[in-house]
């Protein structure tokens, strides 16, 4: 995979293959930017975690044939996480796979949800429960996109960055910390663009070179879910509840629980969780929703990396430390009694 970056977007039309027809998976919300992919066909939707479904990605199958796309046709998802988790999966699974790229317009997609391979749609509440590992041809960022951000929707980017940074640097963790508590999103300085540009870039590259290490998941790359079994099974808890937290917020309250659930097994110090608290307040995100742990437990159950009634966990020690840990589902319940998220 190739990962792109720069500040004209214009220069998405040169990448596609010359030779192919290219059909354009894009958020709605991207329609501002629609000169950059205006000589091919487009399918816009409005994207949520309700349209992260078998629903909308049968409806692309139906159009894609329709157009009469074929099997060297070239797939581009343009959007947030839930676009570009959606168009991969499609582009992975039409005809039994073709080309695509994607283009993330989100600092969450750029950093996060467009680099590595996975993909998917949502079944039955659960995120993510059916998907491939498919790797795009290349991945193209821009942080022009990201100026039009709300400043929520920005917030939760610097979550995956933070956390990526946690887990493979204490350096850029600190630096990361200390420039986005700071950082205008709305109005950017031309100085400030630039190095949130190298700060995303860095954090993709560091993603991507654990990616190639252990591309399906089994093994050293499952350190990236640091935070995220406890995070997407609270997601899945304030849907059904119909309570909104942002995918990236749920994951910063899913690292400080993983620290607890940390100390709690002597695997870190006990300030550590407060530590990291404290950090993510410095950058607008929440460390804690009030939500007691055994209220996401059926969520949690359903998580695709339990096996045998017990899970296996990715739990911090310290900056640029953490470790893969199996725990048994009744022990981890104990543990987490009397927790909240």
């Amino acid at each position: 995979m190739t990962l792109y970056t720069n500040k004209d977007i214009n220069q998405i039309q040169k990448l596609p293959p010359e030779d192919c027809n290219v059909f354009a998976i894009i958020d709605n919300k991207v329609k501002d930017y629609f000169s950059a992919f205006k000589n091919w066909n487009i399918f816009s939707l409005s994207a949520s975690e309700n349209a992260k479904s078998l629903k909308t990605a049968t409806a692309v199958y139906s159009w894609l044939m329709e157009n009469k796309a074929d099997r060297n046709c070239f797939i581009l998802g343009a959007g947030g996480g839930v676009t570009t988790d959606l168009a991969a999966f499609v582009a992975s699974t039409y005809k039994r796979g073709v080309k695509f790229a994607l283009v993330p317009t989100t600092l969450l997609a750029a950093a996060d949800a467009a680099i590595g391979g996975k993909n998917g749609v949502n079944h039955l509440g659960v995120k993510n429960m059916i998907g491939t590992i498919t790797q795009p041809e290349w991945v193209f960022q821009s942080p022009v996109f990201f100026r039009t951000l709300d400043r929520r929707i920005f917030r939760e980017g610097i979550a995956e960055i933070l956390k990526t940074f946690l887990i493979f640097s204490p350096d850029l963790y600190g630096f990361a910390v200390s420039f986005f508590s700071g950082y205008n999103s709305v109005n950017p300085s031309d100085k400030e663009e630039k190095i949130l540009g190298r700060i995303v870039k860095e954090c993709a590259r560091l993603k991507m070179e654990v990616v190639k290490k252990d591309e399906k998941d089994r093994g050293e790359r499952m350190v990236l879910n640091l935070g995220h079994t406890f995070g997407h099974a609270l997601e899945s808890w304030a849907s059904e509840n119909r309570k909104k937290i942002l995918h990236g917020e749920a994951v910063t309250a899913g690292i400080v629980l993983s620290a607890k659930v940390s100390s709690a097994l002597g695997l870190c110090e006990k300030f550590l969780a407060s530590e990291l608290a404290e950090d993510f307040g410095k950058v607008g995100l929440p460390s804690s929703f009030g939500v007691r742990v055994p209220q996401i437990f059926n969520p949690l159950q359903q998580d695709k990396k339990i096996s045998s009634d017990s899970i296996c966990l990715i739990l911090p020690k310290g900056l640029g430390d953490v470790v893969r840990f199996r725990i048994p589902i009744p022990d981890l319940k104990k543990i987490c009694s009397r927790l909240s998220i």
